[in-house]
């Protein structure tokens, strides 16, 4: 089970473990964002400082409706357990958490500052 914390700003944080193709293992803090449908948006910083792995691009719309064409890269990160690779766009701002990452997860939280919030593994069927 993954677990945090909502923020002041009630953003709903949790800790990530990312490994970068230059084998550099760090945690982030990324910010799930429920009206993001892709895995993960990181910022180039983050992007540089793992190496990732160039995929292309792809047209993004961003949260006030503009489009933008964004690098996307491939990152593997500890989800449930499990080493998973993902694919993650590159932009500025904060690192978030997306709903395909999302996908087969129950997502609960209490948001009030410093509500609790547990994301679990649906079990298959």
């Amino acid at each position: 089970m993954i677990t945090g914390r909502v923020s002041p700003q009630l953003e709903a944080p949790i800790p990530l473990a990312l490994l970068g193709r230059n084998r550099t293992a760090a945690t982030l803090r990324v910010v799930i964002d429920t009206g993001f449908d892709g895995s993960l948006c990181l910022p180039p910083e983050q992007v540089a400082a793992f190496q990732l792995i160039p995929l292309g691009a792809q047209v993004a719309i961003l949260g006030d409706g503009s489009e933008a064409e964004l690098a996307v890269y491939e990152v593997a990160v500890e989800w449930h357990g499990r080493l998973v690779i993902a694919p993650a766009l590159e932009a500025e701002g904060g690192a978030l958490l997306g709903m395909a990452l999302l996908h087969g997860s129950r997502l609960t939280m209490d948001v009030v500052e410093s509500g609790q919030l547990q994301i679990e593994r649906i079990p298959q069927a």
